[in-house]
């Protein structure tokens, strides 16, 4: 073959592999849903009671297999503009998750950028059948393969069986930390969700759990605990504990507002994140000056943490 012949050969396979790499990167226009799989955003989605309006705002960027932090508001001023132009054009869609399946789409009505404490969000309306809340979230993002189908959703409420276990195991968490025996009848319950993390038809219980004390130096005691099975009963898989006094509320602030949600774990939601079958377990922590959010994966027996990211929004 001559040298010529194959030099053009050569110039042939590789604008080919340029042209399908272009392809392969473009995004559709506003409307359609978007998405690839070797990089994919995921929003934390949350909304008001009832309602189909919704907000969401970035939390994760997974990357070649690696978990990587997205734009926060933190971030230079450019770097959330460029966020904003490319990921909130009005009527873009992205998929909703809930239940760790395909929920319907949220839809974005506006960027927030101008928002002085929500600038790397975005307002969206919601096409699901799930009603979100500030304490039922859900997940979206651009993946086209993240999520299973939508008669796979794992979410729903407690029965009154699994309440009163997972109650019983979040008082003796209580205990084991010190909280006064008489604080614990009137535990808060700030939110409590059924999930089946593993398809095996036994539901794990994800809750978020406040005992206060309310004499004249107040104090608020914080849980955020994953029960799952255990023959027939459950034990703490996750057990995070936090005390806070009202020294620790930042001024102008009241130790009441833990009793809202603030500085106390939550579930997002859970989604299988690397196709092993088992969904990962998101959660946040909303602070008076931005939030954290948190992914749990099972090692083993164990639940770790093996991501954390903190969005801040503005000062108190």
């Amino acid at each position: 073959m001559s040298l010529r012949r194959t030099l053009l050969i050569a110039f042939f396979v590789l604008s080919l592999a340029y042209v399908f790499s272009i392809a392969g990167s473009a995004e559709p226009a506003g409307g359609s849903v978007i998405g690839t799989q070797s990089r994919a955003v995921v929003f934390a989605v949350f909304g008001a009671s009832g309602q189909l309006s919704a907000q969401m705002e970035p939390m994760l960027i997974i990357e070649g297999g690696q978990y990587k932090e997205p734009v926060s508001g933190g971030s230079d001023a450019e770097e959330i503009k460029r966020f904003s132009n490319e990921r909130y054009r009005k009527g873009q869609k992205y998929r909703l998750l809930f239940g760790g399946a395909e929920a319907g789409t949220a839809t974005v009505k506006k960027s927030d950028i101008d928002e002085e404490c929500f600038r790397t969000g975005a307002d969206v309306t919601l096409q699901t059948t799930a009603r979100l809340n500030r304490n039922v979230m859900a997940l979206a993002t651009d993946s086209n393969s993240l999520g299973l189908a939508a008669t796979e959703r794992s979410r729903r409420s407690p029965t009154p069986a699994e309440r009163t276990q997972a109650l019983d195991l979040a008082r003796t968490a209580f205990r084991q930390k010190g909280v006064a025996a008489s604080l614990l009848p009137a535990i808060e319950v700030i939110n409590l969700t059924a999930i089946d993390l593993d398809r095996d038809g036994k539901f794990e219980l994800a809750g978020s759990f406040v005992a206060s004390k309310r004499t004249r130096k107040q104090e608020r005691y914080v849980l955020f605990q994953l029960a799952v099975p255990a023959g027939a009963s459950y034990r703490a898989a996750i057990s995070n504990y936090e005390k806070h006094g009202e020294d620790d509320i930042m001024s102008g602030a009241s130790i009441n507002a833990i009793n809202e949600g603030v500085y106390v774990e939550r579930l997002v939601e859970h989604l299988d994140l690397d196709g092993d079958g088992t969904s990962e377990l998101v959660t946040t922590a909303q602070g008076l000056e931005g939030v954290s959010y948190y992914i749990y994966k099972k090692q083993g027996s164990a639940w770790n943490k093996i991501y954390e990211f903190g969005n801040y929004r503005c000062a108190f």
